[in-house]
């Protein structure tokens, strides 16, 4: 059997339509997918400028990885349109749509050799393939290993290797399906910095795939957070982790304290029978609510002072972190209430947590947000 190319071709073929130029150069636009009764897809609106990191974040089953495939014409979506460009693409055949893939699974060729892996989608003469090889494997950072075979590279050259064949035919567009996840901590951490390197240096368009945050939170200039076939929330890195636009975001990404509050007489929230001052606002109707907080965002102090949102906890359990101490506090007033504070060896409060120690501890009013009490968490969202 003749093996699969995954090079697809030099140019587009020319579509019936154009999208408008202030749309994003590729555009998603109410995207829907089925598989028999279930619903993979719904309603998927993005778009994704020229040169932009995007990375697709979401747990298990979100239909990220069938999003992906859609844009490389591996699935058929059943409603919607695609547009790359100005034009639509959205039933063009993968070889018509101009872009290089990297799958998790590196799916190299065992019977060729690093330099045929790569250059398998040219379509040029000797010479010209074997300078364009030689110049992928130098931008890789695999120079001297042409004539080797996958099973004697180790997993993160096997990697470099299927990027290099990915940007062989210089696409216009970079589709990444998890290929980091089969590397090991450190090596998936070196390759992280060389692939947002890489990306900068040739301005390529990237929508990557991943379920892992750091990943996301490390490599996009665009965070598309998904969940249950929906995108919850498209933003920067830093919009995504500091303001989540629902309950879902701000537990899957990073580490949440969810503190229940109450509404007092004077419409004020209460926690542990002390007042909480908040930048955000919820509908008043509500008589009862959840803070959400970091706990990067939870102070420890060294000793009492009284001030805003400073509340007394006890000390249950330190957990070492590396380069901070991971605190599991329980409040003074109401001890079901449990709060997460990350402590640096530089923050004030270091010392003082011993367990238990009965210490002060101020929440930041310009890093709370208030949801809905009603909210139950999904049986996606990972456990601490």
């Amino acid at each position: 059997m003749k093996p699969q190319a995954f090079h697809v071709g030099p140019a587009l073929v020319d579509a019936p339509a154009a999208a408008p130029a202030e749309a994003g150069w590729l555009r998603v636009d109410g995207i829907g997918k089925r598989f028999g009764s279930f619903t993979v897809l719904r309603q998927i609106d993005l778009a994704v400028r020229r040169g932009e990191f995007v990375c697709l974040l979401g747990p298990s089953g979100c239909g990220k990885t069938t999003l992906l495939r859609i844009l490389a014409g591996l699935e058929a979506q059943d409603a919607g349109t695609l547009w790359l460009d100005g034009r639509d693409i959205g039933r063009l055949p993968p070889a018509a749509r101009h872009y290089g893939i990297v799958f998790q699974s590196y799916a190299l060729f065992p019977n060729l050799d690093v330099a045929a892996n790569i250059g398998y989608g040219l379509r040029t003469d000797r010479a010209a393939r074997a300078r364009r090889v030689q110049e992928l494997l130098d931008l890789v950072g695999l120079a001297g290993v042409a004539a080797r075979y996958p099973a004697q590279l180790s997993g993160g050259q096997q990697q470099r290797v299927a990027l290099a064949r990915a940007l062989a035919t210089s696409p216009s567009l970079l589709l990444l399906d998890e290929p980091l996840s089969a590397l090991d901590a450190q090596v998936r951490e070196h390759l992280r910095r060389e692939l947002r390197s890489l990306q900068r240096k040739l301005g390529i368009t990237t929508v990557m795939v991943t379920h892992d945050q750091e990943e996301a939170l490390t490599l996009a200039d665009t965070i598309a957070v998904m969940h249950q076939g929906r995108i919850e929330q498209v933003g920067t890195p830093e919009q995504v982790y500091r303001q989540p636009a629902s309950r879902f975001v701000a537990d899957f990404v990073g580490r949440a304290n969810w503190l229940p509050v109450q509404r007092d007489a004077q419409g004020l929230f209460q926690l542990g029978g002390v007042r909480i001052a908040c930048d955000d606002t919820i509908a008043p109707g509500l008589s009862a609510a959840t803070l959400f907080c970091r706990p990067e965002d939870v102070r420890v102090q060294p000793h009492w002072v009284p001030g805003a949102n400073t509340l007394m906890a006890s000390v249950d359990r330190v957990d070492f972190m590396g380069g901070l101490r991971r605190a599991s506090l329980s409040l003074c007033a109401a001890r079901e209430i449990e709060i997460l504070a990350d402590v640096g060896p530089n923050d004030a409060g270091f010392d003082a947590l011993v367990p238990g120690q009965r210490v002060p501890v101020t929440l930041r009013a310009e890093r709370l947000r208030l949801f809905e009490s009603s909210f139950e968490r999904s049986s996606e969202t990972p456990a601490p």
